[in-house]
């Protein structure tokens, strides 16, 4: 292959042409790559700071992709400011956002292996060039990796393309169940909005409100619908920023002239990527080790595989039973021991080995694999390290968006888009898993919710009313749950929420949040229809099997309908507690009227710690610009809103201004639902009118208006 540089084809001579300047065959690409990692690895360890990547390699990184397309660049840009600026709306401290400004500008390194006539296609992308270009940001995400980029980056790009309710648009093997990282949530969320803003060779730009409504219908399936809505604040604050990222006047010069050096060094990394795209797309699964038996990359198909995280291995020494293989004719299970290994033979020998074995995955099933490892020679003959090649002999190919798709259908319900019965008791088999690995320190509940009186919605509105009421129900449980939580539609008008960390008091209160808001909100379509729901809860016990605790929690939901319907019932509920209200409700506000000045009072309990509820606090007070009065050590004063001329509350909240106080305290409860003790923040918090207010329900509703905001920021995931 011959070296490209930035002079014209013209300008060089037919030896300059013929001539390669730097190693074009796998093990000389791969044996650079070896070399790059070691030295970004020794940047990091010498760096007194903590760095998220090299500082030269990322300088390498950008002006290849500079190189390649300086709007390329410039999108990167523009994704960055709005990733940024939504996070910290969201509360996250300088150094996260440095980390999300940083995957943000390497969310598109992929594109620097990508040829012309796919990059600037003056249409749509087929099925397989988007497979080509996913592929690609994969390799890209791999070479992360073995520039030691910090383990949250490489999670954010990793993950970028699954949709916000577990689904992936990407193509790729089966892997082990993983919450979205919120990163990934923004990053998503804020790429969608850039690309689809900008004008391509086959469409307009489209506007701000067109965008927005893109977004928001894709809220809970695709995107992260917490994230959307804080994108649309930014924008009407802060969107301007985007002005400076928007086209330059000299976008279409060429790139400064680079040196010889930084030229082999593009050109290298161009390689290295068209390699590791060729490992993507052939193999189910690979990893390359340097001579130190240290891992340099672990693909995003190996968790599939072996259950292992790509973070679990970041940074440490290979191990025989990673990946555990077993001999196809012994009698023997037990994984290879290391002398034994492929691995260890290939880096003694130098000699490539090629061999069919049994792989055992993260469930203790067996499935044949062929493994090709082979070394990576340096100059003098000595490996420098290994690459271990895995494909799954089934013969089915994973790497189709043709079979993500058919995979989706097969786990999602066709109507609602959440998991199905069977993706959900698979689910909660891994979840039980965990929890028994765990000896039971970390707990796990289920909610089982069924719609009241279902059948008579269809017999009075018809089927069609029936299922908008199905998936508008869907849509809310996807808005009000948090990421870590798993939806699914357990079968007819009967959902599943599944609560990782959740013991049996804070899953009764999510029920309960439930509960209030689907009897608030107008589903259906129907402005006469009142849709209710029934709930029932369960904690998992040691011993429990996915049927066992659904049978508990279906048992508590019978007895909710049973005593009446539209209420909660759990497992270990005393008959009295039926009026669960005066247990449940965290919000019990109190309001006053004293010679003409209204007062409010309400409480909100938190299990963050000080520092992060601190955090989100500062988030709050900075979305809407409060005047803080007076800050002392476990209390803070503040004014949100202001008067107009007339001294009179206006129409909206900003001309409803109210003095509030917090107050910060650590409080031992013991819970009336288990009767086990619990520390909690609870920040009392204490609200008066400003100015003149035309009536209790106004105020009433200032405050409600207020509590919720604060509630949102506190809470949210």
């Amino acid at each position: 292959m011959t070296a490209l540089t930035a002079k014209s084809i013209a300008q060089i001579s037919m030896h300059e042409a013929m001539t390669p300047a730097v190693p074009t065959d796998t093990c000389g690409v791969l044996s650079r790559l070896l070399v790059l990692s070691e030295e970004a690895r020794r940047q990091v360890a010498e760096d007194t700071q903590k760095s998220i990547i090299p500082r030269s390699t990322m300088t390498l990184l950008l002006r290849a992709l500079r190189l390649r397309d300086p709007q390329i660049l410039v999108h990167s840009q523009r994704i960055a400011a709005i990733s940024s600026g939504v996070a910290r709306l969201l509360g996250w401290d300088d150094e996260q956002r440095r980390q999300l400004e940083i995957a943000a500008l390497l969310h598109d390194l992929g594109k620097v292996g990508i040829p012309d006539h796919i990059l600037r296609k003056p249409g749509k992308l087929s099925s397989e060039e988007y497979d080509f270009v996913l592929l690609h940001h994969h390799a890209a995400v791999n070479l992360l990796q073995a520039f030691h980029t910090d383990a949250s980056v490489v999670s954010m790009l990793s993950m970028l393309y699954h949709s916000f309710d577990g689904g992936s648009l990407a193509a790729e093997t089966d892997s082990v169940p993983q919450d979205l990282p919120l990163g990934a949530r923004i990053l998503a969320v804020a790429d969608a909005y850039d690309s689809l803003n900008s004008a391509k060779p086959y469409r307009r730009g489209m506007t701000h409100e067109e965008v927005m409504a893109v977004l928001e219908e894709k809220s809970g399936s695709r995107y992260d619908g917490n994230v959307v809505c804080t994108l649309a604040r930014w924008c009407e604050t802060e969107g301007d920023i985007l002005f400076r990222h928007s086209d330059v006047f000299h976008a279409n010069e060429l790139p400064s002239e680079l040196d010889p050096e930084e030229q082999n060094a593009i050109v290298v990394l161009t390689q290295i990527l068209n390699v590791l795209y060729q490992f993507q797309e052939l193999y189910d699964g690979y990893l390359i080790l340097d001579a130190l038996e240290n891992y340099c990359i672990w693909s995003d198909g190996m968790p599939g595989m072996t259950g292992l995280t790509i973070q679990s291995v970041s940074g440490r020494t290979w191990h025989p039973a990673d990946v555990q293989l077993t001999s196809m004719t012994a009698d023997k299970t037990n994984p290879e021991a290391r002398d034994e290994s492929a691995v260890s033979q290939v880096l003694k020998s130098g000699r490539a080995q090629f061999t069919s074995r049994l792989c055992r995955s993260s469930e203790g099933r067996h499935f044949k694999v062929d493994v090709y490892t082979m070394p990576v020679l340096g100059t003098s003959g000595r490996p420098l390290g290994a690459v271990q090649l895995l494909r799954n002999k089934s013969g089915v190919r994973r790497q189709s968006r043709e079979y993500v798709e058919l995979k989706l259908a097969a786990t999602r319900d066709p109507l609602t888009g959440v998991a199905n019965r069977g993706q959900l008791e698979t689910q909660l088999r891994h979840l039980l898993d965990d929890f028994h690995c765990n000896e039971g320190t970390r707990p796990l509940s289920a909610i089982f919710l069924d719609v009241d009186k279902f059948k008579r919605i269809n017999d009075t509105y018809g089927h069609k009313t029936g299922d908008e009421v199905l998936v508008d129900l869907t849509r809310l449980l996807q808005h009000e749950t948090y990421s870590g939580e798993i939806i699914g539609r357990y079968g007819g008008e009967e959902f599943i929420v599944l609560c990782p960390d959740t013991d049996v008091e804070a899953a009764v209160r999510r029920a309960e949040r439930l509960r209030t808001a689907i009897m608030k909100s107008s589903i259906g379509g129907v402005s006469s229809l009142n849709v209710t729901s029934s709930f029932g809860v369960s904690t998992a016990r040691l011993g429990d099997s996915v049927q066992t605790l659904l049978e508990r929690a279906d048992n508590c939901l019978y007895r909710a309908k049973e005593s009446g319907r539209n209420k909660t019932c759990w497992e270990g509920q005393e008959p009295e507690d039926i009026r669960e209200e005066a247990v449940l409700d965290d919000t019990r506000p109190q309001y006053l009227c004293r010679e003409g000045q209204y007062e409010y009072h309400d409480m909100v309990d938190v299990s963050t710690s000080l520092e992060l509820t601190a955090m989100k606090l500062q988030a709050f007070l900075r979305e809407f610009d409060v005047r803080i009065l007076s800050q002392e050590v476990g209390q803070i004063r503040f004014r949100i809103g202001s008067l107009g001329l007339t001294r009179r509350w206006g129409p909206v909240a900003e001309r409803q201004p109210l003095e509030v106080e917090l107050k910060f305290e650590s409080v031992r409860t013991t819970s009336k639902l288990d009767g086990k003790p619990r520390t909690v923040r609870r920040i009392s918090v204490f609200a008066i009118s400003l100015g003149k207010v035309a009536d209790m329900p106004s105020f009433q509703a200032r405050c409600g208006n207020m509590i919720r905001e604060l509630r949102s920021f506190l809470l949210g995931s």
